[in-house]
């Protein structure tokens, strides 16, 4: 096997793996900014409603218990959104995203100076190839466990980056 192709052959695989953990780490990014938005937005609705049946349900017997059930609510989204980290993990999940698109760039960019050069130096861009494996395996390291992460954003990763590879050919 001549050594080129197990540089093509790295190369692609890493490729392949870089453009999937990019399409998990963009889906989870769009869960997590939805959460975030969603939570600020009804912490804001029930806090105004919670100081609204305050001031008007107060005086009415029949529907002071409004106000306590707002005010219960406001403070539960609060409180389960400080305890998700939901903006730490959007900033987490932007972060992973962006270092891994640049890095697809990157692969991608060595693909093409391959094919233009066909035979290009083996030791050059072994030295290459394990430089962004390193880096693909730094940034990897850094993802952690999400409790938004599922079997069906796995499929739908999968299904995206097995249609981009189908393009690449």
């Amino acid at each position: 096997m001549d050594p080129r192709d197990a540089i093509w052959d790295g190369t692609t695989k890493l490729l392949y793996n870089v453009n999937y953990a990019e399409k998990i780490e963009q889906a989870l990014l769009a869960r997590w900014t939805w959460m975030d938005s969603i939570t600020k937005i009804a912490v804001a609705i029930s806090s105004a409603s919670a100081a609204l049946a305050g001031l008007v349900f107060w005086k009415n017997p029949n529907y002071t218990f409004l106000w306590p059930l707002f005010t219960s609510a406001s403070t539960l989204l609060a409180i389960v959104s400080k305890q998700l980290s939901v903006t730490d993990k959007v900033t987490q999940h932007a972060t992973c995203a962006a270092e891994l698109a640049s890095l697809a760039v990157d692969i991608d960019s060595l693909m093409v100076r391959m094919r233009i050069n066909a035979e290009f130096p083996i030791a050059d861009y072994t030295k290459k190839l394990m430089v962004r494996m390193d880096k693909y395996r730094f940034i990897y390291s850094e993802l952690k466990y999400d409790l938004l992460l599922t079997e069906r954003v796995r499929a739908r990763a999968q299904q995206k980056i097995d249609t981009q590879v189908a393009d690449w050919h």
